[in-house]
């Protein structure tokens, strides 16, 4: 009984560095110091044909979001998307903003970056399709 429970204690503390670990990384290892903010998540929401990309940002810094300067998401085929929405927190400077961009399927096969401020963040990395379904789809990282 003493070998099992050791075992399982074992297994357990496995399991929660693991569960850390996923829950702790960040978004983008390594994100662009000029875009003054970082991707915290990004989700998917299939309507219809389209689809709705929807991007959380947090702000890293003291300096606000130039609100003068576009936002765009640049496609894998170098064309750029303006968002259809834009959503902050209601505290003075933004510290979080939420952008939504209404894509076609033709849109998403390949990697998406946001051009913000004065940087651009990584939304995406992978190229092919990505997965879809139904429901609404959370992404944690740039590997989807």
């Amino acid at each position: 009984m003493n070998r099992r429970i050791k075992l399982l204690s074992a297994c357990l503390a496995i399991s929660l560095v693991f569960a850390g670990w996923t829950w702790m990384r960040p978004y983008e290892w390594r994100a662009d110091a000029g875009a003054r903010y970082r991707v915290v998540h990004a989700s998917l929401d299939r309507d219809h044909a389209y689809y709705w990309l929807s991007v959380h940002l947090k702000r890293t810094g003291d300096q606000p979001h130039d609100l003068l300067k576009p936002v765009r998401l640049i496609l894998a085929d170098g064309r750029e998307v303006e968002p259809a929405d834009f959503a902050h927190a209601e505290e003075e400077g933004y510290p979080e903003i939420d952008y939504r961009f209404w894509l076609e399927e033709k849109d998403l096969p390949g990697p998406l970056q946001l051009k913000l401020n004065d940087g651009t963040l990584t939304v995406r990395k992978k190229s092919g399709a990505p997965p879809v379904t139904d429901s609404i789809r959370y992404f944690n990282t740039v590997n989807w």
